[in-house]
């Protein structure tokens, strides 16, 4: 008998409505798995692991697609995603066509897949089986090889390859490897076959005797058939409801954590899923594993070199996409920035491949890297019989050419990766290089160390503006603290605001302030990945203390914790195994501290780090500041409250920095407890920002306009929007003067700030961020019944909507019985939009427009500008066109001549597609 999953093509739509819903989540898991992992893991099927067996590859790359891409790179995002759903239109029937062979899909890479057909599982063997696959795939292309898009036409071709051998295969439990010689011959022997052409091995020759072929470079050409083999009778096999819940929650394990929530929403896929973003892409590539000599040796390395990457990948928040093989290594794609994007994913990616190349334990693997940061579509690809979630787009292709050129043991990263992270990584630049797709040179660098140290937290704020706008109130109320700090009256000072807002900048003011008046100060921060690092804020503080370098071996590092403890108090020397613990330095347990457990030791590590910061205030009062709390771990957190609660008659300040808590921590309930809530700027404070930032006297009335629009008084954003104005050349410079010029209309938000916002939609969850971004085609403020008309899922809405609210990412209001939303900040609105597919966007203003048109004749007059602009936005042309005339007419009576001549000009543009499409 052959592979199972054959049944979930065979479904017909009748029969899916019957089936439970647990079923379909089931069938939609399966497809992002090959048939052999199903077998193996819901059928008893049960090899040895890793398996070893005969099989012919078959690896299709369909040509082509590079050129339709550039032509819809002029379509900005769009193009990604009409490129991606033409991908797809290939990909279903050819995969239809390996699965009736009896193949199975091991992977897809961009426009191309590699398959693989078993020995020994129906009448034909498997080099006739793949060749008739190989065959009908090829035809299937030629005879659709010109393909019509919305920018004309675009020829398409395929060219195959076929090899037979020992098949390497290793189940990694929550992934699967496919590997061994053979698939790096056929990944150099596919470069042999030119458009439109099937070449194969001379073991796949010699098995299809009645196939004619003729030499080409050392492999063989296809031909033509002398005899051509019957069409096998498609398998299938219906699995029993027991199976399914018994098993299914096996496969579930294959795929991440977000995509089963995704498919628990909805269990089925279209052309409308997918999101765009901005991210960093690793190419990893890997050699020196032993797949065909010592199979069993080889399971071992590869288990602990994935464990190794699943575990950092884990730290760093990120994702492994896929396992898949090259020339002359395998390699892995991991991203940082989908689906969780962090301000600092460049940093994110680049530590994870420097951690992977400086690990120990990998030391004998070839490796080698390539990192880049970049505009991907972030989508599923194949069909509803097997499809994987994959990354497309330039800057994947950039990464995965930079790790093919790169040298053994080096890290190779684009520009864009520099720029972020040359402050904690050193360099060398490699100059302006060619490479395979790309027009132009790139500028490229490589790793060449981690820094000794990296940039203190307090410097991320990078404001050339030194006089802080817009925070007198907070200084004045800052300076009453210290004093009354320094007299003895200990103070918990809370500094909370949104990203951006000027938290570290006015920290940064504190700190000068503090030292003016004579404080030490102590300074630790959170890390965003560093939930499992216990104390890590206290170990900066405790480092600093104890005067340690970044150079200090271990030896040196226990003296100098050592001699200090001695300072302080030779009591402490008996607890030296205690506070070594906190800074990973080991002392030799003794009879006081080898049996004590955890809670208790605990709070011995909280009494002793107490006592080091009273001992500084016997000379000088403290300042002890905590950068970013909100990511602080368990521990640094109930020491921050076991602090916070000690300090009433100590001449102790205790600065926390941070965004919107989870939860009301003990610290914010202590009468000495001040937080600071910071707001916006008001409109002259950002332009007082603007100008200090300028060095200029006056701002030109189009940059007002459009700091004070675009900003919403958020300093962060205030800072990088000037920046990012003046690389685009919209802000020049002429005789010493800043000049506004250029079309405000094609600026993009600046990366840094899409990152920020984009952290925060990231951590909702999965049914509040589709509210979320289903709202934002709406525009900034919406009206409740709306929402509700167009939102498929009502059950969800009302509960997640006031989950957005309280998340201050909306804000609700009554005007007249009516409840109105608006999003607090219109960036979030933007952002929420921007990750969208346009297809879903497009279905979702059509919606919209179309359940105004139905539910509020009676209003129609109300509407018409939105009627124009969501018919517009959705590309229904002709009705684009009726109401944009009819908005324009009444913008004209009113004489409101501008909005007259925008949608009168949309009216003409809706009249120009229309003739276009007849």
């Amino acid at each position: 008998m052959g592979f199972t999953t054959c049944f979930v093509y065979n479904l017909n739509y009748n029969e899916r409505m019957k089936i439970t819903e647990k079923e379909k989540i089931f069938y939609s898991v399966s497809t992002f798995l090959p048939r052999k992992i199903i077998d193996f893991r819901l059928l008893n099927e049960k090899g040895k692991h890793p398996e070893i067996f005969p099989a012919v590859l078959l690896f299709a790359d369909i040509s082509g697609f590079t050129a339709m891409s550039e032509k819809f790179a002029r379509l900005g995002k769009q193009g990604s995603e009409e490129v991606n759903k033409i991908i797809n239109s290939f990909f279903d029937p050819l995969i239809k066509i390996v699965y009736k062979w009896q193949g199975d899909i091991y992977r897809f890479g961009g426009d191309a897949f590699l398959s693989f057909f078993p020995e020994k599982i129906t009448t034909f063997n498997a080099s006739e089986r793949a060749i008739n696959a190989a065959v009908e795939i090829s035809k299937f292309v030629k005879a659709h090889r010109t393909t019509k898009t919305k920018l004309g036409s675009s020829k398409i071709k395929i060219h195959i390859g076929l090899t037979k051998g020992t098949i390497y295969f290793q189940d990694l439990k929550n992934n699967f490897f496919l590997g061994g010689r053979i698939v790096n011959n056929l990944m150099e022997m596919i470069d042999i076959a030119g458009p439109g052409e099937i070449v194969v091995s001379p073991e796949v020759k010699k098995d299809l005797s009645d196939v004619i072929f003729k030499p080409k470079n050392g492999v063989w050409k296809y031909v033509g058939f002398g005899k051509k083999l019957a069409e096998p009778k498609l398998e299938t096999l219906k699995l029993s409801t027991k199976i399914i819940n018994n098993k299914s929650g096996e496969l579930v394990n294959y795929i991440p954590d977000w995509l089963f929530k995704r498919i628990e929403l909805k269990p089925y896929f279209d052309h409308k899923d997918g999101e765009h973003r901005k991210i960093a892409i690793v190419f990893l590539h890997w050699a020196g594993i032993p797949y065909d000599t010592n199979p069993k040796r080889a399971s071992e390395i590869l288990d602990s070199f994935y464990k190794v990457m699943k575990q950092l990948t884990e730290k760093y928040d990120g994702w492994i996409n896929t396992l898949d093989s090259y020339k002359d290594s395998e390699r892995v794609l991991a991203v940082f920035g989908f689906p969780h994007a962090y301000e600092d994913d460049e940093k994110r990616a680049v530590m994870f491949t420097y951690e992977i190349l400086n690990n120990p334990k990998l030391k004998l693997l070839k490796l080698r890297a390539g990192i880049n940061f970049g505009s991907v579509f972030a989508a599923p690809v194949g069909s509803e019989l097997r499809r994987e979630y994959t990354i497309l787009g330039d800057a994947v292709n950039l990464s995965a050419r930079l790790a093919a050129k790169a040298e053994d043991r080096t890290i190779v990263v684009s520009e864009p990766i520099f720029n972020k992270t040359y402050g904690i990584f050193e360099y060398e630049f490699l100059g302006e290089k060619e490479y395979k797709g790309k027009k132009k040179k790139i500028t490229t660098y490589k790793l060449t160390k981690k820094k000794k140290m990296e940039k203190k937290a307090l410097g991320r704020w990078l404001s050339e503006s030194e006089k802080i706008v817009g925070r007198d109130k907070e200084i004045v109320r800052l300076q009453e603290l210290v004093k009354l700090c320094a007299n003895g009256k200990g103070q918990v000072i809370g500094i909370m605001g949104e990203p951006g807002i000027g938290k570290s900048r006015l920290v940064q003011e504190f700190i000068k302030i503090s030292k003016e008046n004579g404080y030490q100060i102590c300074v630790g921060n959170c890390l965003s990945y560093g939930s499992a690092f216990s104390y890590h804020p206290w170990t900066q503080i405790l480092t600093d203390f104890f005067s340690i370098l970044p150079g200090d071996s271990l030896k040196v590092r226990a003296s100098k914790i050592k001699e200090k403890c001695t300072i302080v108090d030779k009591k402490l020397l008996e607890w030296l195994p205690v506070i070594g613990e906190v800074m990973g330095v080991s002392f030799p347990e003794n009879n006081l501290t080898k049996y004590l457990d955890a809670k208790i030791r605990k709070q011995r590590v909280f009494d002793i780090i107490f006592d080091f910061i009273k001992f500084i205030t016997q000379t000088k009062p403290v300042n002890i500041v905590i950068e970013d709390l909100h990511w602080a771990d368990t521990a640094s957190m109930e020491l921050v409250n076991y602090i916070g609660r000690n300090i009433e008659d100590k001449s102790i300040l205790l600065t926390l920095v941070y965004r919107p808590l989870k939860r009301k921590e003990e610290f914010l309930e202590k009468d000495w407890t001040t937080e600071l809530k910071l707001k916006e700027l008001s409109k002259e404070d950002s332009l007082e920002l603007v100008k200090n930032l300028l060095n200029i006297k006056d701002i030109p009335d189009d940059l007002k306009r459009v700091i004070i629009t675009k900003s919403q008084g958020n300093p962060f954003y205030i800072e990088e929007l000037i920046k990012s104005l003046i690389e685009q050349s919209y802000i020049v410079e002429e005789k010493k003067t800043w000049r506004f010029k250029g079309d405000i209309n094609r600026l993009e938000l600046p990366d840094s700030v899409e990152a920020v916002i984009l952290s925060r939609i990231d951590r909702l969850d999965l049914k509040e961020r589709d509210v979320l971004q289903v709202v934002s085609v709406l525009g900034r403020e919406f009206d409740e019944f709306l929402i509700n008309g167009i939102y498929p899922q009502p059950q969800y809405l009302k509960r997640a909507l006031g989950n957005l609210e309280r998340f201050d990412l909306i804000k609700q209001e009554k005007s007249e019985g009516q409840q109105r939303y608006f999003f607090k900040h219109i960036l979030t609105q933007e952002v929420a939009y921007g990750t969208l597919s346009f297809a879903r966007r497009q279905e979702l203003h059509r919606q919209t427009g179309s359940f105004i048109e139905t539910q509020l004749k009676e209003r129609k007059e109300e509407f018409l500008g939105l009627l124009s602009y969501h018919f517009y936005q959705g590309e229904d042309y002709e009705k684009s066109l009726l109401y944009s005339v009819e908005a324009g007419e009444k913008a004209k009576k009113v004489y409101a001549n501008e909005e007259a001549i925008e949608f009168f000009t949309r009216a003409i543009d809706s009249y120009k597609k229309l003739e276009r499409k007849l």
